[in-house]
């Protein structure tokens, strides 16, 4: 499997890797997790798009969808403001 961000989560994910390390790395590892395991149980469906699933962790959420050998990474964001 491989992963594809879209453009906005790409830079999320940088910003948090200047701004917070902290957050960085558990979103590492959690995008790990989900390279290794996108059929997870843990992973729920966003309500209002079926296609997406949300992973946690810690405060961080991460929107994805799957697609035949392709992870697509929709959304990064403090669990604050994920869904808006």
């Amino acid at each position: 499997m491989e992963l594809e961000f879209k453009r906005s989560a790409l830079k999320q994910l940088k910003y948090y890797k200047k701004k917070n390390p902290i957050a960085y790395k558990l979103i590492r590892e959690k995008l790990e997790e989900i390279l290794n395991n996108p059929e997870d149980s843990d992973y729920k469906k966003v309500k209002k798009y079926p296609k997406y699933k949300r992973a946690r962790k810690g405060n961080y959420r991460i929107c994805f969808r799957v697609d035949n050998n392709c992870i697509y990474i929709g959304r990064i964001e403090d669990r604050s403001k994920v869904y808006q």
